[in-house]
């Protein structure tokens, strides 16, 4: 049975911004803090929207809530959990990156990866479990080796110049694709200036629309007729604090995820009531990928030849070691500690397939 159990960063990204981008050494530690109370194996992975923990039984949130160090009562409202097949589906759309507030991003196959490494050094993972993370990952990369994922509906942009048709000065903050169709679209009627973080990248503005820097958006606020934000990141492009800029100016929140505060009243995608084709084709399509590869890992368990059931044996025996020889291991320095976690797991794992396969021959 597989259990997922995690929090949502995406209701309010700044109250986890300290995080984001945390590299291997990070989730190594966290993952010794959860070993000492998990007693089942575990993958801990962590995206830029989320923390969450895969396990084969129920474990407490509050678990991983105090391994990060966050408050579990504050933590109730950004929980989520899954349990069997929900579970199991869960995880190969996320690798895909449909699940995530940026929709279709691709970063989140090279964070499954990371988990999954972190979890052979630390001894966290069961063989299914490190097959899954394997089959997610390939997954989220093939779909997007195969098929267009981060598509952005022309419906929304329509009903978007529609409501502007009778404001001539307009600011578009971002420059990814949303942004540039956008400000295209509106070049007929509208004076428009769209943001740029690097100025090496002017090659993005459609020409006839004007570049002005990111840093500077505020300041040209006050000269804009109305202002649409249409970014793809975690951080808030204007805060409570604007509130005073706008006075009144429409203000249009299309990013993914959304970056403008409720308290500054944006209007945003799904306010507009359009339909998104090109979207719904995209997640129709994945979702269906998706059912084939769970059929494909349940399938897996039940199919074992002698070789792999040795194999998967051995893996289980090599994650319990290094789990039973966590404590000590984590005393040494990282750089031993690590050569030591990997040596151990592949001594010890070569040691019962060649153990296993010279019974099988005497």
């Amino acid at each position: 049975m597989l259990y997922s159990t995690g929090i949502s960063f995406y209701l309010q990204a700044d109250l986890f911004s300290h995080l984001q981008n945390k590299d291997e050494e990070f989730l190594l530690d966290v993952s010794r803090k959860l070993q000492r109370t998990i007693r089942t194996p575990f993958a801990f992975i962590l995206t830029c929207d989320r923390a969450e923990m895969l396990t084969e039984e129920p474990v407490s949130p509050e678990i991983l809530e105090r391994s990060l160090f966050l408050n579990p009562i504050q933590m109730k409202r950004f929980r989520y959990s899954l349990s069997g097949d929900d579970a199991l589906m869960h995880i190969f759309l996320l690798a895909t990156g449909i699940a995530s507030p940026l929709f279709g991003e691709e970063t989140i196959i090279s964070q499954i990866k990371l988990s999954g490494d972190v979890g052979r050094l630390s001894g966290s993972l069961s063989p299914g479990l490190a097959k899954l993370l394997n089959a997610a990952a390939a997954f989220g990369k093939r779909v997007h080796t195969e098929m267009k994922v981060r598509v952005f509906d022309k419906t929304i942009i329509d009903e978007v110049c529609a409501r502007l048709a009778g404001y001539s000065r307009i600011l578009i903050v971002g420059s990814g694709e949303c942004a540039r169709l956008l400000s295209e679209a509106l070049l007929e009627g509208h004076d428009v200036a769209m943001t740029l973080r690097d100025a090496d990248k002017s090659f993005l503005v459609t020409p006839g629309v004007k570049a002005v820097p990111y840093d500077e958006r505020r300041s040209y606020v006050p000269g804009s007729d109305a202002v649409v934000s249409a970014t793809s990141g975690l951080y808030h492009t204007f805060d409570d604090s604007d509130r005073d800029l706008f006075s009144g100016k429409p203000l249009f929140d299309l990013s993914s995820p959304h970056d403008i505060p409720d308290s500054l009243s944006p209007i945003r995608t799904e306010d507009l009531s359009v339909e998104t084709p090109e979207r719904d084709k995209v997640i129709k399509t994945i979702v269906a990928l998706a059912e084939d590869e769970c059929s494909k890992y349940k399938a897996w368990f039940g199919r074992k030849d002698n070789a792999s059931a040795i194999e998967e044996r051995a893996e289980a025996v090599a994650y319990d070691v290094l789990r039973r020889l966590s404590a000590p291991l984590s005393r040494l320095d990282k750089a031993n500690e690590k050569a030591l976690r990997s040596a151990v797991f592949d001594s010890v794992r070569k040691a019962v397939i060649s153990n296993e396969m010279g019974a099988r021959k005497s």
